[in-house]
């Protein structure tokens, strides 16, 4: 959702959109669920920016709960297509499907504020709400697959052996942005 404001010294009496001026200096903000209306927004911004310049950074800044790993598995293909770095700072929480997106920062470009809080965990399945066996089974099957693609991508960008990622992920795990850095979801903690 769009916020605007007024501001009558720089802007006359008119609205602004607070986010597109923001989208305008190269700052995303993943701040909802991952919806498809999310994503889509966040990937076309990203393929924008970089065809207007890819030398300069593109800034994602993530306070996500996580949502469809479709979505996740979107944005972070599109980040790797963009020529621009792309700095990823967590500001609230990025939790499971966000923080892949937030690992799959440039190396050396990403972070978390202070107080942020990251989690990772294997994804969850709603098989049962199918009333036939087939489509249970294909959906279980779907799931594995993207929980597999899932582990593969945060072994990659935490320079973890798969086992390792594998064997962590039994549980769902919370971290603070010091923990994070440790286990290299982030590269550094942020308080200026």
């Amino acid at each position: 959702m769009n916020t605007l404001v007024f501001d009558p010294e720089k802007y006359g009496e008119m609205p602004i959109d607070v986010h597109q001026i923001l989208a305008d200096k190269r700052m995303i903000f993943i701040c909802d669920t991952l919806n498809d209306k999310l994503a889509t927004d966040v990937v076309a911004t990203l393929m924008l920016k970089d065809m207007e310049d890819s030398t300069q950074p593109i800034k994602i800044y993530i306070n996500s709960e996580g949502g469809d790993i479709r979505n996740a598995f979107m944005i972070y293909d599109a980040m790797k297509l963009t020529a621009s770095p792309i700095h990823t700072i967590c500001i609230g929480s990025a939790m499971d499907e966000a923080a892949i997106i937030l690992a799959a920062g440039t190396p050396g470009c990403r972070f978390a504020t202070k107080h942020s809080v990251i989690a990772i965990s294997q994804l969850e399945t709603n098989s049962a709400l199918f009333s036939d066996l087939t489509n249970a089974k294909a959906n279980l099957d779907l799931v594995i697959s993207d929980n597999k693609k899932m582990m593969n991508i945060l072994s990659q960008t935490t320079k973890k052996p798969l086992k390792k990622i594998m064997a962590d992920l039994e549980r769902r795990i919370f971290m603070n942005a010091s923990d994070a850095a440790k286990y290299n979801l982030i590269d550094k903690v942020i308080s200026k």
